[in-house]
């Protein structure tokens, strides 16, 4: 049980593998205080087909582009901020004053470095307390420097990170409703597979197999690669 009136912190951490459950890169980054708010990003991507002879077209369903998350990091070295979340700000004197440039490259280490062992960026797992928020990679990271001592050194920076949201491919499998032979379709090909009854499971058809062979530019649809992603296009 969490003590009545005390602050969980958001922790930043980043892996080498998506599932983020291997021992971290990185981290934790502790924000020094709590985000305000944070803001979703939800899309869909559709596309527009038009009927012969007709003037006016129907929009389709194609596929829900991952989620978006954006936040802000308040980096506060003026010493006038009390260690609590943004919503119950405190002013009070004679506190320990952060070393906010340092702040900020502890910060673009972990989120933004180039991870040269998985040769990507990295994964990053974002928790308020113990519970996580949000998983997924960066997208941009902007640093805003607000306020600066005699000597040019910053004494305040608000950081606005960018995420898109990483899902397990079999629970994109079913987000994108498998059954729905109109949308593009992906499957990681694995070695018990056969592309005859992937397609047949898609379209309802085996035959299909032929042109997803050619839409994926395979040289033969006997010999495929297990863990390459399989396209399957929308029935026109």
């Amino acid at each position: 049980m969490i003590p009545l009136g005390k602050v969980e912190k958001m922790t930043i951490r980043a892996y080498r593998d998506a599932t983020c459950e291997d021992p971290p890169l990185s981290g934790p980054y502790q924000f020094l205080i709590n985000p305000e708010s944070y803001k979703f990003h939800y899309e869909l991507e559709q596309f527009e087909e038009e009927a012969a002879g007709s003037s006016g077209s129907v929009v389709k369903y194609y596929r829900q582009i991952p989620n978006e998350w954006t936040f802000e990091i308040l980096i506060d070295g003026t010493g006038i901020i009390k260690d609590a979340s943004a919503l119950s700000m405190s002013l009070i004197g004679n506190v320990e004053e952060v070393d906010v440039q340092k702040e900020v490259d502890i910060l673009k280490k972990i989120v933004w470095d180039y991870e040269g062992e998985i040769h990507r960026n990295k994964y990053l797992l974002i928790c308020w307390g113990s519970r996580p928020t949000f998983k997924g990679t960066l997208e941009s990271l902007d640093i805003n420097y607000k306020l600066f001592k005699t000597d040019g050194s910053p004494l305040r920076v608000i950081a606005t990170l960018k995420l898109r949201e990483w899902v397990d491919p079999e629970q994109r499998i079913r987000i994108d409703a498998p059954a729905s032979p109109d949308i593009t379709h992906e499957r990681l090909f694995k070695s018990e597979d056969r592309i005859d009854l992937l397609s047949n499971r898609i379209y309802n058809d085996p035959r299909y197999y032929i042109d997803v062979s050619k839409s994926n530019n395979l040289n033969s649809f006997r010999k495929i690669s297990k863990g390459i992603t399989l396209k399957f296009p929308p029935i026109k």
